[in-house]
């Protein structure tokens, strides 16, 4: 019985992975590929699975190579310009703008470091992004954090923190985004780096 227990843990551990990993690209495809699906439905009269999703994934692509020509930055470039002159949607566009930019940007980041701080209450411990060391209306030596949420890290919460209660993390920030959309399963090497 141990044997077959031993032998069954193994083959779990095995097929888990594998069944996680088909079963999250499936819930991807469907998630996209129903996005478009009641448009499509409407027009061609029933659904033709995987249409949506192709389609979806071709405007973005498409998108993408507008956003990178030059005509198409003026364009989008314009169209940012308007959004953000809509009084309380701009705010959150921009914001969101800000952050999407720095998880996706392939140039040097808006986050300048890792840190580790105890939040939401001491005893609690979270990842942080060190966005600013000087804040001028400040008196002590502080730094502005951002905190992301997980597995979603463009959602979070906007912290001011003396520096000697934060802990400097010694792994670069598309590390420390990684742990934060793993939830921890992702772990740094060289961890601490006390500042």
């Amino acid at each position: 019985m141990r044997r077959l227990a031993s032998l069954f843990l193994a083959g779990l551990a095995t097929l888990l992975p594998l069944v996680i990993s088909i079963y999250f690209i499936y819930w991807i495809f469907k998630t996209v590929d129903s996005i478009l699906a009641p448009v499509l439905k409407h027009y061609i009269g029933h659904t033709i699975p995987g249409l949506g999703f192709l389609i979806t994934i071709t405007l973005v692509i498409l998108i993408g190579l507008i956003s990178t020509n030059i005509a198409g930055r003026k364009i989008i470039t314009w169209w940012e310009n308007l959004f953000i002159q809509i009084p309380l949607l701009g705010k959150i566009y921009g914001t969101v703008k800000r952050i999407t930019s720095s998880l996706f940007s392939k140039e040097k980041s808006s986050f300048r470091q890792v840190a580790l701080i105890e939040f939401p209450r001491p005893g609690i411990y979270s990842l942080a992004f060190v966005t600013n060391d000087e804040v001028p209306f400040m008196e002590e030596e502080v730094y502005t954090l951002f905190v992301p949420t997980t597995p979603n890290p463009t959602s979070g919460w906007f912290i001011i923190m003396p520096k000697d209660k934060v802990r400097i993390l010694d792994i670069g920030v598309d590390r420390g985004i990684e742990m934060v959309i793993s939830a921890g399963m992702v772990n740094g090497n060289n961890f601490y780096q006390n500042k």
